[in-house]
């Protein structure tokens, strides 16, 4: 009895090691991940990426939709995975003022992943901008503005509308830093901008 005992502390033992080496070789494999960029909002891309479409900047709606001009074909963009507060919102003009900051550092030249159709027609998708700097391995470092609209605070997660979205985890990492730092809408109770629309479509009917 004594010795059944004792094996079966060993293989518990033994169990529980290599659990704790699985985990700590998956938690590695997630904080090097191209898709877990926590706080940070750069992404390194190799300079010629062929599932981008380089786009020029023609005009910023407000703080999630943009509309670019790629190869002389417009597209109206609407980021994916982030909602940004309306216009007529507390922080809609600085919102709208951040985004057309973001997207034409780089001359108004962006790199645009389409990711689907919405259903007013708009490109869902990922945008990046360069950001001047290049890595030892010869990657272009991009800043995810997706990502940087949430982590400054002026846009928030879409959490109903990012589960196609290729860098949904770095959305969710940058709200997580926003929400620590309260900055933008969360420095004070204001109305979510699906809330707003919401009861702005009620009052209408």
């Amino acid at each position: 009895m004594r010795k059944h005992l004792e094996n079966a502390l060993t293989a518990i033992a033994i169990i529980g090691i290599t659990g704790f080496f699985i985990w700590q070789n998956h938690q590695r494999g997630i904080s090097t991940s191209p898709s877990y960029e926590g706080s940070d909002t750069t992404i390194s891309r190799p300079i010629k990426d062929s599932q981008a479409l380089s786009c020029q900047v023609a005009k910023v709606s407000d703080g999630d939709t943009i509309t670019v001009d790629c190869d002389r074909e417009k597209l109206k963009i609407r980021f994916c995975g982030i909602d940004a507060p309306e216009q007529s919102q507390p922080l809609g003009a600085e919102s709208t003022k951040l985004m057309n900051e973001l997207v034409t550092q780089d001359n108004g030249e962006v790199l645009v992943y389409p990711i689907e159709e919405d259903r007013y027609g708009r490109t869902v998708a990922e945008v990046e901008v360069f950001t001047g700097q290049v890595t030892d391995k010869g990657e272009r470092v991009n800043l995810f503005v997706n990502g940087e609209m949430v982590k400054q605070g002026l846009a928030y997660h879409y959490k109903q509308y990012s589960g196609n979205c290729l860098n949904k985890d770095a959305i969710v990492y940058a709200e997580a830093d926003a929400q620590k730092q309260k900055v933008g809408v969360w420095d004070g109770n204001y109305e979510k901008p699906w809330d707003y629309r919401k009861q702005q479509r009620s009052l209408s009917q």
